[in-house]
Order: structure tokens, then sequence, then C-alpha cells
């Protein structure tokens, strides 16, 4: 089933397909120390994937239990699921890398036009992309996350304007890292910003 995620924007002014990193003082255990994936922003709305968040007590190999799918053991069958924010977090949607494909039901999302392997991500939400990822079928870098995070309109350039978030250029290198507990120190530093030098005072979100 397909997600309501648009194409890329051409619009300067949206963050889609960037990062937003939390600022220290951002007062909501649903976003401290957050990092999150724009998925989809324009003048309505605005919704994304918290990346750094694991649920405690779940991994794929149980996730795949607890959904009935047959899974062969693999370097995946430990990985992390993450909780990716306060809005439906009964529904899961898969991250990943273009080298997979499932027609009509995958999006690409960049934060350019240029949309190729190299810079572009998917967004699944079906069944069937965790069943290939169960039999190593599936694409090479995968985040899964139950939920979302969403804002609407005029909600998150509030935030933005109070000092919540930092934006940051998508890097597969910080979305996929396997050590996603030093995941915003590793988007804060892609700025240039040592994190200590960080003020602990931020807007309320």
């Amino acid at each position: 089933m397909s997600i309501p995620i648009l194409p890329p924007s051409s619009d300067p002014n949206s963050l889609q397909g960037h990062l937003l990193i939390a600022m220290p003082g951002l007062d909501d255990p649903n976003f401290d120390h957050s990092v999150i994936y724009i998925c989809q922003h324009d003048e309505a709305s605005a919704m994304g994937l918290v990346l750094n968040h694991p649920i405690q007590g779940l991994d794929f190999g149980r996730m795949m239990d607890e959904l009935g799918i047959e899974s062969v053991e693999t370097d995946r069958t430990r990985q992390k699921i993450f909780n990716g924010g306060p809005v439906q977090n009964d529904r899961g949607f898969v991250l990943h890398s273009l080298d997979y494909c499932l027609e009509d039901i995958t999006l690409s999302l960049t934060g350019s036009e240029d949309i190729n392997e190299a810079t572009g991500l998917g967004l699944t939400a079906t069944r069937d992309i965790l069943v290939d990822l169960s039999n190593g079928k599936g694409p090479r870098d995968a985040l899964i996350a139950l939920g979302y995070a969403g804002w609407t309109a005029g909600q998150l350039e509030a935030e933005i304007r109070q000092n919540t978030w930092l934006i940051a250029p998508a890097d597969k290198a910080i979305i996929f890292t396997r050590d996603p507990a030093r995941m915003w120190e590793m988007a804060i530093s892609s700025l240039g910003i040592s994190p200590e030098h960080l003020s602990g005072q931020s807007g309320s979100a």
C-alpha cells in the first residue's frame, strides 16, 4: 500500500529530504536528542521519521516472529526497530536505499531534483518488503520505524523559528549508521558544530 508522500519538492522552502536535529533543550521525550528524516513537507503539513530512538526489546527477528513471517538468520536479525514518532505508532515504515523497488509502492525521496541511487532514498510501507528483508532479498540499507512525526500547517516552521530544530542535509552514512546512539552527535558534527557548544535552551515545541 502506498503512503501519502509527495515526490521530491522543487519548493526552495521545503525541508523534504533533509534532517531535523533536536536542540538539547527540547522538552519532549518523543523527540529528545532526536534526528528526524523529513519525508514530506509543504505549506499544508509535514511528516518525518525519528531515526535514533530504538524500541526497547524489539528487534527485526522478534518483529518477524510477531508478524508470523518466516525468516532466515542474517546480520539483520538483531537490527533495531525504531520509534518513528507518536503518530500511528502501530504502522510500519521502511526507509531504504534505492537498490530495492516495489512497483507503485516505493516513493523516491531526496532533497534535490536529481534522483539516483547515489543520493536517493525510498520509503515503503508494505508487508512485502519485510518478507524480502527476512529472506535476505531486500535493500542493502534499511531502517524500520513504527509510527511517524507529523506537523500541521505552519507548525514546523514555527518550531524552527523558536530554535527547536537545526536543519542538515540528509546523509546516508548518518541515517544508516550501525551506532544509532551516536547519530545525534554525528548529525550535529556534520554541520561543523561541536555538540558541547550548543545551548541547552530552545523554544517550546
